[in-house]
């Protein structure tokens, strides 16, 4: 077993941060259903290589490949490695792109091969096969388990209302406890149920510093699953306090978080690991809550 497979198979196991396999990126959702990103290599131009993506279906492993948006409907596409034409593909449209078996003599190409290249002249694009064996063997033998029953978290109801806005006494001790020499403080304030508005105090050395406000009495610092996220809002939509993380090490963009309101505290309700955002957005979802409102 190749050192790539066996840390895939501890990824999927234990809810790892992702694994490189060449230039690859394989990483398992909450499910641990696999997929592999492709990867810019060492001194390529971004524009040249788009995001292919290997993942596992239910039952079978699936090549998503992008098509340059500016290719009419119909038109045929070359698909080479290494210099030869291995299919010609149909570009669908409408800048969608095209999922392919990876089966049979397509597959066996690509994991012999160094360079895919999609399409020709100014259309051209390209994808790095280097460690696609290890990442496509990985996600066909990633263990396979059922999703793990959701927690439950009972979230209150919205209320039209406006929010409660705090006095100017209770403001300026809350401006204050943090670091005088921060003022002032500039304050948002949305309305969280019948019970409870949420306000939030930014300042330029704190950045933004969340509070729940009572309709009666003081208001007390935001309680979070896993400690306070910083640079979050509260998206009054879909009524999900929602933070991006910073990237653990060299891989992916960060950890997309959103909570949800239950009447005490801001429980986790789902998590999206952001695996690439340099040339297309793509994010895996490692964990999710069942959400019910009261």
């Amino acid at each position: 077993m190749t050192a790539a497979f066996l840390a895939m198979q501890a990824a999927a196991l234990a809810g790892a941060p992702p694994v490189t396999s060449g230039n690859w990126l394989i990483v398992c959702d909450y499910r641990a259903q696999c997929h592999a990103l492709s990867q810019v290599p060492a001194g390529g131009d971004p524009t040249l290589y788009p995001l292919a993506v290997l993942r596992r279906t239910d039952d079978a492993t699936v090549l998503d490949l992008p098509i340059n948006a500016t290719i009419a409907p119909g038109t045929r596409i070359p698909l080479t490695i290494d210099g030869k034409i291995v299919a010609e593909l149909v570009a669908p449209g409408r800048a969608a792109g095209l999922s392919l078996p990876f089966e049979g003599k397509l597959a066996a190409a690509i994991r012999r091969g160094r360079m895919l290249t999609i399409g020709a002249g100014e259309h051209l694009r390209r994808v790095s096969l280097t460690g696609v064996t290890a990442a496509a063997d990985a996600i066909a033998h990633a263990p396979q388990r059922p999703a793990p029953p959701p927690a439950t978290i009972e979230a209150t109801a919205p209320d039209p209302r406006s929010p409660r806005l705090p006095p100017r006494k209770m403001l300026e001790k809350l401006a204050s406890a943090p670091d005088k020499r921060c003022r002032p403080f500039v304050t948002r304030a949305e309305r969280l149920d019948a019970q409870h508005s949420l306000l939030a105090l930014d300042s330029p050395c704190t950045g933004s510093r969340p509070y729940v406000l009572p309709d009666k009495g003081d208001a007390q610092p935001a309680i979070f699953d896993d400690g306070v996220p910083t640079g979050g809002a509260w998206d009054a939509a879909q009524r999900r306090y929602t933070a991006i993380l910073p990237p653990i090490g060299a891989s992916g963009c960060g950890t997309r978080r959103a909570f949800a309101w239950d009447g005490a505290r801001f429980r986790l309700a789902e998590e999206r690991l952001v695996a690439e955002c340099r040339r297309a957005t793509y994010e895996v979802v490692t964990y999710r809550a069942a959400v019910h409102q009261r």
